[in-house]
C-alpha cells in the first residue's frame, strides 16, 4: 500500500517551496536559499512532477554532498524524504526527514508537520517507542488535534501494551468526533478488557448495541461481561434475547444452560439443551450429555436422566456411569433397576464410588427382598471406612429381618 494513503493531508509538496527563493543583496533571512540550492531543489521538484524520482534523488544527494547551509541541508533532506516516499523507500524517507529537523533550521510550522510524518513512518515500521517521541512533540504544538491523530496515538500505545494511554487517546478521539468510527469503539472496548475494567466494558457495549444492533458479537460480549461482573440476571436476559435472535453458537448455549442451573431453573436448562442437541446446534458429546443428564436430574425428570446416562454409558463403556444410573433408580425407589445398574458398576473395583456402590446395592436388594444379595453387598461395604457405619446398621437390620423369617 502506498504511504500516501497512510499520510493524508501531508503530501502537498508545494509547501516545501513556500520559503524558497534566491538570495539577493537586499535579503538576508534565515529561511532563504542560495542560487545553487534553489536551482537544485527546483530541478528536483520538476523531476518529481514528471515521476522521475531516481533523477530527483540524484539531484538532491548531489546538492547534499556540497558545502551548503544548515537550512539548505534541511530543505534538501525534507524534499528527499518526499522523493523516497514516492519511491516506497520508507526507511530512507524516515532518515531523510529526521535529518531535516535535527538542526532546528526549518520554520516551526514546517518542523511541526514533518514531526507528524516521521511519527507515522516510524509507526508503520513498528518502531513505536521512537514514533511516540515525534508524535508527542507534534501534540505539544498542535492546538486542536483531529480525532484521527488521537487514534494514531491509541494504536501506537496499544502496540506498546500501554493500555491506560490507549484508552485515554481513544476516548479523546471519540469525544471529538461527531460520528466516531465503529472500530474506535472496538479499540476502546479492547482497552477496557485488557485492563479488566469490565464495568466500563459493559457500559460501552450497551452503547455499541444501540448504535450497531445488528452486530451479533456485541450481544455475546455483553452477556459474557455481565457474567464476569456476577450480574447473572442481566447476563441471562441478554443470552435469552440472543437466543431469540438465533445468534448463539454452542459455547453460548452451554453458558445459557449453566446460567439456568445457577439460577435454579434446571427444567429450562434441560429442555433448552435437549432441543439444541436434537437440532444439531450443540454437539452430542459426552460432556454435553453429562450436562443434560445433570439438568434432567436436578429437574427431577428421572426417566429422562436415566435415558441420557444409559447413552453415555454405551459411549464411554464406563462402569462409573452405571453407578450414577443406579443412584437415580435408587432415589426413585426403583429397586430392581437400581440392582441391575449397580451390579454393572461393581464389575470394576477401581471405580471411584465402589464403597457407595456396594452399600446402595445392599440396601436396594434388602428392599427388593433379595436378602442373600443384600448380605453379600453389605459385607463388602463394611470393609470400606466411609461406608462401614451405615453398612453395619443395615446388616443389623438385615439380621433382625432374617431372624423374624426363621422364627
Amino acid at each position: 500500500m502506498s504511504f500516501k494513503n497512510i499520510l493524508p493531508g501531508f503530501f502537498f509538496i508545494t509547501t516545501l517551496f513556500a520559503c524558497i527563493c534566491p538570495v539577493t543583496a537586499e535579503q538576508e533571512d534565515q529561511y532563504l536559499l542560495s542560487n545553487n540550492a534553489y536551482e537544485a531543489i527546483s530541478a528536483a521538484r520538476e523531476l518529481m512532477d514528471k515521476n522521475e524520482y531516481t533523477q530527483a534523488e540524484s539531484k538532491l544527494t548531489g546538492l547534499l554532498s556540497t558545502n551548503i547551509s544548515q537550512y539548505e541541508e534541511s530543505v534538501a533532506n525534507q524534499t528527499l524524504g518526499y522523493v523516497y516516499i514516492a519511491m516506497d523507500k520508507y526507511s530512507q524517507a524516515t532518515a531523510a526527514f529526521i535529518k531535516s529537523v535535527e538542526s532546528n533550521a526549518l520554520p516551526d510550522e514546517v518542523t511541526h508537520t514533518i514531526n507528524f510524518i516521521i511519527a507515522q513512518l516510524l509507526a508503520n515500521d513498528d518502531k513505536h517507542k521512537e514514533s511516540l517521541i515525534y508524535l508527542n512533540a507534534w501534540f505539544a504544538k498542535e492546538a486542536n488535534p483531529k480525532p484521527e491523530a488521537h487514534m494514531m496515538a491509541a494504536t501506537i500505545y496499544y502496540r506498546l501494551e500501554d493500555y491506560g494511554n490507549m484508552i485515554s487517546q481513544t476516548q479523546k478521539a471519540i469525544d471529538k468526533s461527531q460520528k466516531p468510527e465503529q472500530g474506535w469503539y472496538e479499540m476502546l472496548l479492547a482497552g477496557f478488557y485488557e485492563t479488566n475494567d469490565h464495568k466500563n466494558a459493559a457500559a460501552l457495549l450497551e452503547k455499541m448495541i444501540k448504535l450497531y444492533p445488528g452486530k451479533d458479537i456485541y450481544w455475546l460480549q455483553l452477556a459474557a461481561t455481565y457474567q464476569i461482573l456476577k450480574q447473572y440476571k442481566q447476563s441471562l436476559a441478554i443470552y435469552e434475547l440472543a437466543l431469540r435472535k438465533n445468534i448463539l453458537g454452542e459455547p453460548e448455549i452451554i453458558q445459557l444452560v449453566q446460567l439456568y442451573l445457577n439460577e435454579e431453573i434446571p427444567l429450562k436448562a434441560a429442555r433448552l439443551l435437549s432441543d439444541e442437541i436434537d437440532r444439531g446446534k450443540v454437539s452430542r458429546s459426552v460432556d454435553n450429555l453429562e450436562l443434560l443428564a445433570n439438568s434432567w436430574q436436578l429437574a427431577r425428570e428421572f426417566g429422562r436422566t436415566t435415558e441420557v446416562l444409559t447413552e453415555i454409558a454405551r459411549i464411554k463403556n464406563d462402569p462409573g456411569i452405571y453407578f450414577r444410573i443406579g443412584q437415580v433408580y435408587f432415589e426413585q425407589e426403583n429397586w430392581q433397576n437400581a440392582i441391575i445398574s449397580l451390579e454393572q458398576a461393581i464389575k470394576d473395583e477401581k471405580i471411584i464410588h465402589i464403597a457407595e456402590a456396594w452399600l446402595l446395592l445392599g440396601i436396594a436388594a434388602y428392599h427388593n427382598n433379595d436378602l442373600s444379595r443384600s448380605a453379600k453387598a453389605l459385607n463388602r461395604a463394611i470393609s470400606y471406612k466411609n461406608t462401614r457405619e451405615q453398612a453395619q446398621w443395615w446388616l443389623n437390620k438385615l439380621g433382625d429381618r432374617m431372624n423374624e423369617k426363621s422364627s
